[in-house]
């Protein structure tokens, strides 16, 4: 297994698999990276593969046998090595729960929104961290009334459509920590703050990226109708991996249509100072001299 210790670019397209889609069947394998990072080890190695004639940095979000919770991802360590790799756009994957009539099971969403309702997740790059030899970058503020790239929601979009899955252009998505999954109660209360969709995983991703002007989209499969607003059974794990695992083509499918579409003209926004990011870019991996005060 290859160690990654430059930053040379090796991939502009980077996919992060959410539950289920824990490897990329039928991509040609170029190397697999463990990658380093002043934050601790990400979620597992990243796979550079050939898809659809571009390669493409790929990291499962929960580890090649789905071993890390939600809460317990480490998502500045997925999201740094990434960058380090040269990855300027990034394409999510992830299984969520459907909160009222319209975002019913087995449907894809193109996200354009979210509502944070997770907690202790550590959410910026800029939180002071400093190292002998690099200068600070300072306290940083994003904008994120969009937080997902809406470029690269556009190709996820056109890819679906393209498929003839059934589809949503946009929804809210509401991120709680997990593992457990919402009460009733809760589940309600969402859906009056304007969520759509129900997710685990979708925040801090977004808003990392961005923070690293990388772009982010992200393509949610509604697996289940979350305490059963519809009057279904309310959710399970069987029943979410059930889903999953017939929906693996289709996901797919539509992962390589968005890598193929995404041209050598796209630029991700730069929603951030570019000489902060090269400070956080630059500071050491973990082990060599790293603090915060």
């Amino acid at each position: 297994m290859e160690q990654s210790s430059s930053r040379t670019a090796q991939a502009r397209i980077g996919i992060i698999g959410g539950s289920g889609t824990y490897r990329l069947p039928g991509a040609i394998i170029r190397a697999t990276v463990d990658v380093g990072t002043p934050y601790g080890p990400p979620s597992g190695p990243v796979t550079l593969a050939d898809v659809a004639g571009r390669t493409v940095a790929f990291m499962p979000r929960h580890g090649g046998e789905h071993s890390l919770p939600p809460q317990k991802i480490n998502y500045r360590a997925n999201l740094w090595a990434l960058k380090s790799l040269g990855v300027e756009a990034v394409i999510s994957s992830s299984a969520v729960g459907g909160l009222h009539e319209g975002f019913g099971p087995e449907t894809f969403v193109v996200t354009d929104q979210l509502i944070d309702r997770t907690w202790g997740r550590t959410d910026t790059f800029f939180d002071g961290t400093v190292a002998d030899g690099v200068t600070a970058a300072g306290v940083q503020h994003l904008p994120a009334s969009e937080p997902f790239c809406p470029a690269l929601r556009s190709l996820l979009g056109a890819a679906l459509a393209a498929q003839g899955v059934r589809y949503v252009p946009q929804g809210t998505v509401v991120v709680v920590n997990g593992p457990r999954f919402s009460t009733k109660a809760e589940s309600a209360w969402y859906v009056t703050g304007g969520a759509d969709i129900i997710s685990m995983t979708q925040y801090p991703e977004p808003v990392l990226a961005a923070e690293l002007n990388m772009g982010f989209a992200n393509l949610a499969f509604i697996t289940d109708s979350d305490t059963g607003h519809d009057g279904s059974d309310p959710v399970t794990a069987e029943a979410v991996f059930a889903r999953l695992k017939d929906a693996q083509r289709s996901v797919l499918a539509v992962l390589e249509a968005t890598i193929a579409a995404i041209g050598d003209d796209y630029a991700p926004r730069t929603l951030m100072d570019p000489t902060a990011v090269d400070r956080i870019m630059a500071l050491p991996v973990a082990g060599q001299a790293v603090s915060a005060r």
